[in-house]
């Protein structure tokens, strides 16, 4: 028998869907917990960042300083540069990414965590990236939006370009991390079948987001199933599959606001497109992302294991409650990765 590594093997273990727990859910930022994976561990990325200066996600607290002081709203932290309490000295910390004061710290911040995605991501391993457009010198930097769930006002972002330029804030992102590396394959474009009207007058209404499909190599996985043409199954690519190759334009109607405990739930069919095309069966989908967990249902119906990442605890509750029917779930700190799984 061979003898047990020295050291344990903590995330191999959720590699394949026999695992006993095939769902792994951390809370932390992005960055430093993809730090613990080991290189080549992760199947696929399935992830919808949070959109600069849309919404806040109250993952912010304060600290230092006199802990019964009435400190100002964070809005006004962040209108000074050293984002401090004027009354009793505390900070203000917040690592959450999409509050960042100009689009380039955003762009930059999202490549530190791709950094990290493509060490973890096997060498054929494919990256889904949904990142939706923003408008310059908006309130909050995005056209006509309204305030997340916790109505935080925000200050003037600086885009440095004039009033109402649309910031072509995916292509700029995508073009950074093909800078950086990655091989940008596809731009699908997702098609709002039911998007809301904007009430706007000098524009037209804005439809679409892209998903962009990103690869490490020249050689990755793309789902390997046959398209015959006339075959008619629908499958997990909706009715349009016809055994085809479907497109690079998805028509697929925006989640309802209603019963809704996350300001920015995905549709489950990009996620579900996405992860039958970018991950083998019983591969390991990853979002560093998580919300409340709409990649990892997309990965549980289709056989994948599922790994997220989430820097608001309150989000990874939820998503554990909706995985797993588990109704309270213990974080992990940054960082830190989950006790070794015996797979079955």
């Amino acid at each position: 028998m061979t003898a047990k590594p020295s050291t344990p093997r903590a995330w191999t273990s959720v590699r394949r869907v026999r695992c006993r727990e095939p769902v792994t859910l951390l809370t932390g930022d992005a960055t430093q917990t993809l730090r613990a994976l080991p290189a080549g561990t992760v199947d696929c990325v399935v992830t919808s960042p949070p959109y600069w200066r849309l919404r806040d996600y109250a993952t912010g607290s304060w600290t230092g300083g006199n802990p019964d002081c009435t400190h100002p709203a964070t809005a006004t932290t962040e209108r000074v540069g050293n984002r401090s309490c004027g009354r009793c000295g505390a900070r203000w910390s917040d690592a959450q990414i999409g509050r960042e004061a100009t689009l380039i710290e955003y762009i930059n911040h999202l490549r530190q965590v791709f950094a990290e995605l493509h060490r973890v991501l096997v060498p054929a391993g494919t990256v889904w990236l949904n990142l939706g457009d923003s408008y310059a010198a908006n309130s909050d930097g995005y056209p006509n939006s309204r305030p997340g769930q916790y109505r935080q006002p925000a200050h003037r972002p600086r885009a440095d370009l004039p009033d109402k330029n649309l910031l072509g804030m995916p292509w700029k992102t995508a073009f950074a991390l093909q800078a950086d590396g990655w091989l940008l394959r596809n731009a699908v474009i997702w098609h709002k079948t039911n998007a809301a009207p904007f009430p706007v007058r000098d524009r037209l209404a804005n439809r679409h987001e892209t998903v962009f499909l990103l690869a490490k190599q020249q050689h990755h996985y793309l789902d390997p199933t046959p398209r015959e043409p006339g075959n008619t199954e629908t499958g997990p690519l909706g009715q349009t599959e016809r055994g085809e190759d479907p497109g690079d334009v998805w028509s697929i109607p925006v989640t309802p606001r209603r019963r809704q405990h996350h300001p920015a739930i995905s549709p489950l069919q990009i996620p579900l497109r996405c992860v039958h095309l970018g991950c083998p069966r019983g591969g390991l989908v990853c979002d560093p992302f998580s919300g409340t967990g709409t990649t990892g249902l997309a990965a549980m119906r289709l056989g994948r294991a599922y790994l997220g990442i989430d820097l608001n605890p309150s989000f990874t509750q939820l998503a554990a409650s909706r995985l797993t029917g588990i109704s309270a779930v213990r974080p992990l700190p940054s960082g830190q990765a989950p006790a070794p799984r015996t797979e079955r």
